[in-house]
């Protein structure tokens, strides 16, 4: 199903198109998009032009504090950005779509290669975040921390859980008890009507024996 999610994810951004249906946007809705391939940087560029590069109005030390807050810092922002390593690369593609002032974010598995520093500054950065998000993810303590609700989709369609992974959890649980104790309801209704159809049809054997 990770393939399914990022797929409904791509289709969202505009990257491949929908299967059946559409999407609409609300007015003034500006979307950023967090892509796990991380396929959006310039492996030639450093650290620092990486995002100086596309926001040249805004002062070095500006961009230097926002690396900073993603734990880049003093000759950290020098390195060639091919030469990061796989968290570092996410890392910064973070820092980059927090320059965008978007409100509205697309995240694909935020937290691959991010080790356990790197996800608090990305969780509390997303709890901070007055505008939307949406995003897949298989991390169920990130998930925790910042979803307010889940959307499950599965083959038979998709399932609006309105609260966090415990919730969701909670109320799957209570779904599958309810359906077991239908299903097990169901059962004793059809072995009711079972005994009560072999017992009309011994009775009717016996009368017409008799007879």
């Amino acid at each position: 199903m990770g393939l399914v999610k990022t797929t409904f994810i791509k289709s969202i951004v505009d990257q491949i198109p929908f299967i059946k249906g559409e999407k609409r946007f609300g007015a003034n809705v500006e979307v950023g998009y967090y892509d796990q391939t991380q396929s959006k940087l310039t492996p030639s560029n450093t650290v620092l032009d990486e995002i100086w590069n596309d926001f040249r109005l805004t002062p070095e030390v500006e961009i230097r504090n926002r690396l900073g807050a993603f734990l880049f810092s003093g000759d950290d922002v020098k390195k060639s950005v091919g030469m990061l390593s796989g968290g570092e690369k996410a890392r910064l593609l973070l820092a980059k779509l927090s320059m965008e002032n978007n409100n509205f974010l697309i995240l694909d598995e935020p937290t691959n290669h991010l080790d356990i520093d790197s996800k608090e500054v990305l969780e509390n950065a997303l709890i901070d975040f007055d505008g939307t998000l949406l995003f897949v993810s298989h991390d169920r303590y990130f998930i925790n921390r910042v979803a307010t609700h889940v959307l499950e989709l599965s083959e038979n369609g998709s399932t609006f859980y309105l609260g966090d992974y415990d919730y969701y959890v909670d109320k799957k649980a209570e779904l599958a008890a309810s359906q077991e104790e239908e299903a097990a309801a169901d059962s004793q209704e059809k072995k009711r009507f079972l005994q009560l159809m072999t017992i009309k049809l011994k009775r009717k054997v016996k009368k017409n024996f008799v007879s």
